[in-house]
């Protein structure tokens, strides 16, 4: 009897564990393959928005060699919400004009972008020193080594109003080897590795390779970095400037809900 009892309790045990195992939930990486996913379908103005340099030079290279529809498709590629173009109830002004030229000079089948064309940029970091705040500008420039690889660096920075007042004191430049050549789609990420270089180095010398490039007032911001009482916190602006015959095309980047949006035109210049 006492024996019958006891494999009667190990039966039920058995089934017990049974049940147990049976329950047990799978781990979220077992089950991620079975669950059905909806992507979402992209918002209408994303198709048309210019999300790359190299995506605004095809559309303007292309749209220059239209027969019929070139104006318009040349002025999709501007900021439409600039107040200096041409609209109904808004005064003329002279941009208006410097546009309508530059579009007439696109007659000719020849007016392009190159890719590898001269590009310089110009942007604004956001710098803390002592109490105060200033925007640091920067000019950079576009160059390619022997092997064709694109690379930006520095050429150039305005004098900042905080520093006016500071000391210009050369000191020891490191040899070529240290330089450092910022990514060619730096400009696609608001110039960040920039940024962060300027952290992690406090030196400005890395990413300027030119040797004359080194004034006054490159010495005064290289010296308050060095300090380390010169910060950089954010890039506030950036703009990317191109060539077409001889006009310049300068590109902001319009982070906005339509279809005219992302790199567009906001200035030109004939030189």
């Amino acid at each position: 009897m006492r024996t019958g009892m006891k494999k009667g309790w190990l039966l039920v045990c058995l089934i017990a564990c049974l049940q147990a195992n049976a329950q047990v939930v799978l781990p979220l990486g077992d089950t991620v393959n079975h669950r059905k996913t909806s992507k979402r379908a992209p918002e209408p103005f994303m198709t048309r928005q210019i999300k790359h340099i190299s995506e605004f030079i095809d559309r303007f290279n292309k749209a220059a060699l239209l027969t019929d529809g070139r104006e318009m498709a040349l002025l999709a590629l501007f900021d439409e919400d600039d107040k200096r173009l041409a609209q109904k109830g808004r005064a003329s002004h002279p941009y208006t004009n410097q546009v309508n030229a530059f579009i007439r000079a696109s007659d000719t089948g020849t007016f392009k972008i190159s890719k590898r064309g001269i590009a310089h940029a110009v942007i604004g970091i956001l710098m803390a020193y002592k109490d105060l705040q200033d925007t640091l500008i920067v000019h950079l420039k576009k160059d390619y080594t022997a092997d064709s690889a694109a690379f930006w660096h520095v050429v150039k920075v305005d004098k900042l109003k905080t520093l006016a007042k500071e000391k210009v004191e050369t000191r020891q430049v490191a040899d070529a080897r240290s330089e450092v050549a910022l990514p060619p789609n730096s400009n696609e990420v608001s110039f960040l590795p920039f940024l962060r270089g300027l952290h992690d180095y406090q030196s400005l010398v890395p990413f300027t390779h030119c040797r004359d490039c080194l004034d006054d007032a490159w010495w005064q911001v290289e010296n308050a970095l060095r300090d380390g009482g010169l910060i950089p916190q954010a890039v506030v602006f950036n703009r990317i400037f191109l060539k077409a015959a001889n006009w310049e095309i300068e590109l902001g980047e319009f982070i906005r809900e339509k279809e005219n949006s992302g790199w567009l035109i906001s200035n030109i210049t004939e030189n």
